[in-house]
């Protein structure tokens, strides 16, 4: 493989064009395949993993890597990994995340189901009462009717004996279950709406049911003729040739325990702690109170799902409120001037946002430890970033990641940064910490390629 190639056919694409990376017009309505199955925080672009992939596919002197990702997050990577006939590894702690990947990565005969759809839109359509679904808060987060509508869909989806359907009509479900509650729409938090706009409801979670199901069937089968025009399904039509591993828990408990070692690593990773960034637990909870979780996985842990905080709480920085420099923090401060300087001056100003950004960044130094074990020799690492803002000040993750990167051994190719041009976030948010007024949010994607020496 030759780095130099691989760098220059980077910058050379980065320079042709000042908005190369920005894929204007590249809006959700227009995800191909099925990586617009059901809405999901922060997703990333598909069309430009794509082209970063083939490129470093181009340049791998693997001829049969396995392409990892660490946050799968709503499964991206991994689909554009299936649609090269790549073996694929995703983890994330998150249960829909999970759901979303498996849904994603999983075959299903096509006739099969058509037939399938047809039978749960009859039950549906059938049985008019069912028991309503209960769970604590449901009639704060649903109106009456939604929680009718939605108990039908999901008797209907519970009668169905195949698993792998199952699954595909829960990731179906999910969205709709979030486009019928009371959660305001504007931010990936829970926020009730106003009383006003509860009281005008006027959705049919049926009919937006089934149009959505029609949708994602048509997308799942554009995927599958895909794969096997491209020859990635085996002579039943059935299975993908290659392997595919969806893990449900932490990545970096999994890094250190798994022996398998990888040549392409390609993600998205949090841009800080879950709590005071993306809210991705917020997100799912109520999706996942809605559907049987054991349908995910059967290791899911019930405990994730008592209070609307504890998906956050498993992610980076979630656990730690210690104000204590720990000994591993101390290490990260001194593995990055950067971090240490911005620390700082945060302190000064923001004590509590402080400790947050080094409980975060220790935990995040403590998976680049796990994963640069599991890198082979040359491995080439992509790495999608954003920098946040804490009491108004740009958290730099983009130079944080450059410097502790040098401790193990994975040396910056190159990097460039795109416009987000689509964001589901205000230009201006209201900051309630320690120093409170507007301040800006992130505008720019950073993207860092780097090659395990």
């Amino acid at each position: 493989m030759s780095i130099l190639a691989l760098k220059e056919k980077f910058n050379s694409l980065t320079l042709e064009s000042e908005d190369h990376w920005d894929y204007r017009g590249n809006t959700n309505s227009e995800r191909d395949y099925v990586h617009g199955f059901c809405t999901y925080p922060a997703m990333m672009v598909p069309k430009m993993q794509r082209e970063m992939l083939d490129v470093c596919l181009e340049h791998l002197q693997d001829t049969t890597p396995c392409l990892l990702d660490p946050f799968a997050g709503s499964g991206t990577i991994l689909v554009e990994g299936m649609l090269r006939g790549l073996d694929i590894v995703g983890i994330d702690v998150n249960p829909l995340a999970i759901l979303l990947c498996k849904v994603k990565t999983t075959i299903l005969d096509p006739t099969i189901l058509s037939e399938k759809t047809t039978q749960l839109i009859d039950r549906i359509s059938a049985h008019d009462n069912v028991p309503l679904h209960q769970f604590n808060g449901i009639n704060k987060w649903f109106t009456d009717q939604a929680i009718s509508d939605l108990s039908r869909i999901r008797s209907g989806i519970i009668a169905e004996e195949e698993i792998e359907y199952r699954r595909f009509f829960w990731a179906t479900f999910c969205e709709i279950v979030r486009v019928v509650s009371n959660s305001r729409d504007c931010t990936y938090k829970l926020h009730i709406k106003e009383q006003n706009e509860i009281d005008a409801y006027d959705k049919d979670a049926i009919d937006l049911f089934k149009t959505a199901l029609q949708y994602n069937i048509c997308k799942y089968n554009e995927f599958y003729s895909e794969l096997k025009a491209r020859g990635h399904l085996k002579r039943d039509g059935l299975t993908y040739k290659r392997k595919v591993k969806i893990v449900l828990g932490d990545s970096i408990a999994y890094l250190n325990h798994s022996k398998q070692k990888y040549s392409l690593v390609f993600t998205s990773p949090p841009y800080g702690d879950n709590h005071t960034t993306v809210s991705y637990g917020q997100y799912s909870i109520m999706p996942l109170r809605w559907i049987n979780c054991e349908d995910i996985d059967d290791s899911i842990d019930g405990a994730l799902l008592t209070t609307l905080y504890e998906i956050d709480n498993q992610s980076l920085g979630g656990k730690s409120s210690n104000r204590t420099m720990t000994s591993s923090r101390k290490k990260v401060v001194k593995k990055s001037k950067t971090l240490k300087a911005q620390l700082d001056e945060i302190n000064n100003i923001a004590s509590q946002q402080s400790n947050k950004i080094i409980a975060f960044y220790s935990d995040y130094d403590r998976f680049l430890a796990a994963i640069s074990r599991k890198m082979k020799h040359n491995a080439i690492s992509v790495w999608t970033l954003g920098n946040r803002k804490v009491a108004k000040q740009e958290i730099f993750m983009n130079k944080i990641m450059i410097e502790l990167c040098e401790s193990y051994h994975m040396q910056l190719l190159t990097s460039f940064t795109r416009k987000i041009l689509n964001k589901r976030m205000p230009k201006l948010n209201g900051y309630q910490g320690e120093v409170k007024g507007l301040q800006s949010t992130m505008t720019r994607e950073h993207i860092l390629i780097f090659v395990k020496e």
